[in-house]
């Protein structure tokens, strides 16, 4: 769902390497484009952007003004990988490929657009559609992932009891509690909605164990701080390589285990412990 090819502008709008600098500025201001695949029979020999127009005289021809190499995505890339590869290349555009030939063009305020609608305006973490992105991405690249649910105890009434503004002040802390304790490229953590946050790593869950309770105990420490001790109860699942990879079976499986630990959570909450591991064993209750 958050992938090149739902976001990108198709048909796309081209040129051939001889016409002039003046023709291409005309066409882009007719499309209102930034940039023209430069296209010779079937394939793709450059791009020309407004920025290239700038910066030769009208009457030169496109093949003398154009950028070549080409960076391209395909349209199965993430918009993050897309992102990663206009930053890397200090570009604002490029086409999307599929099959040698162009099928769509992309844009960094396209991306960065897409990028923001999945972050959470009040904490600065994703939010869900993000987890589900990554995770399913892990899942269908054939990674073992652990999926963790944090549930705030009893947060309805510590909002009633202090009000909004302190029950907004926990929500950040502890986001910024899950993102100081997770290992960049490792974990990856989500606001998923209300007082819940989901993480995902790649380790094992033994290892997600020990930081769970690490992040269990930094919130009870951090959040006591101000004076009032907030302490969230977690589920713990995880999910196997032998998943069909396929993007449809990938969300189903991650939605599924995250169904998994949202019930963990709850057993854990209900017999007053720390979390509940849910991992295709017999189920394990953790003091």
């Amino acid at each position: 769902m958050y992938n090149v090819k739902y976001i990108m502008s198709s048909p796309v709008f081209s040129i051939t390497s001889g016409k002039s600098v003046s023709q291409a500025a005309e066409y882009m201001q007719e499309h209102q484009v930034g940039g023209l695949p430069v296209i010779e029979g079937e394939s793709l020999v450059g791009i020309i952007t407004s920025k290239d127009v700038r910066f030769h005289h009208p009457n030169r021809i496109v093949a003398d003004s154009m950028t070549s190499p080409v960076i391209s995505c395909e349209p199965d890339d993430t918009i993050w990988e897309a992102a990663e590869l206009l930053q890397e290349y200090k570009i604002e555009r490029m086409p999307v490929m599929e099959h040698g030939k162009v099928v769509g063009m992309i844009t960094k305020s396209t991306l960065m657009k897409s990028i923001g609608q999945l972050y959470d305006s009040l904490t600065g973490i994703y939010n869900s559609g993000y987890i589900y992105q990554v995770a399913s991405k892990l899942l269908s690249e054939g990674h073992e992932i652990s999926v963790v649910l944090f549930d705030i105890d009893n947060f309805g009434q510590l909002n009633k009891k202090y009000g909004h503004i302190y029950g907004d002040r926990c929500l950040k802390q502890i986001a910024k509690i899950l993102k100081d304790n997770s290992e960049v490229d490792c974990d990856f953590v989500c606001r998923y909605g209300g007082d819940e946050f989901v993480l995902v790593s790649l380790k094992k869950i033994g290892t997600t164990e020990k930081m769970v309770k690490n992040i269990i105990d930094s919130i009870i420490i951090e959040t006591s701080k101000t004076g009032v001790p907030v302490t969230v109860s977690a589920g713990i699942c995880g999910g196997q390589r032998k998943y069909a990879r396929n993007e449809v079976k990938c969300y189903e499986v991650i939605e599924n285990l995250i169904n998994k630990a949202s019930l963990a959570s709850t057993k854990a909450k209900t017999a007053h412990q720390r979390y509940i591991v849910e991992a295709g064993y017999p189920q394990q209750i953790k003091n």
